[in-house]
């Protein structure tokens, strides 16, 4: 007999575009359909001369994002702001976590040839769900 099919870790990486809400969607979605940790991955590139490189803005956004799903969809998530080589990053994160699946969002050519999406679906050692943005008005991550 074949074991169920179960899902303990899902790692919703993002870059805070309108892009990434429909990845958002779906991660938070797994998460409550499996009763499943969530963790939130943002990667900023390493900081170029002194600056935070974004970190502080991403960070704020993270954390609404965070106080979002508790108090709407009841899901606790874990936040992570990770500097470096994004591919890189998701994937050491999701081995660190031990993600059963990536949730990431793409362009509507799902995926570009060797873009970021494209290098973590060859490359992560867990299934990834690469989610195509939804175009409607209002739902941004951003505010």
């Amino acid at each position: 007999m074949a074991h169920p099919f179960t899902i303990d870790r899902v790692l919703f990486a993002t870059d805070l575009s309108p892009a990434s809400e429909a990845a958002l969607l779906c991660a938070t979605s797994l998460a409550r359909r499996f009763n499943a940790e969530l963790y939130l991955l943002h990667v900023v590139a390493a900081p170029v001369g002194g600056t935070d490189g974004g970190e502080q803005e991403a960070a704020m956004v993270m954390r609404q994002l965070r106080q979002e799903l508790l108090g709407t969809h009841d899901i606790y998530a874990t936040t992570a702001i990770l500097s470096g080589e994004p591919a890189t990053r998701i994937l050491q994160k999701a081995a660190d976590v031990h993600a059963d699946v990536i949730v990431m969002g793409t362009s509507v050519r799902c995926p570009q040839p060797g873009g970021l999406t494209d290098t973590v679906l060859r490359s992560a050692s867990c299934p990834v769900l690469a989610v195509p943005p939804i175009h409607q008005e209002g739902t941004e991550l951003r505010q």
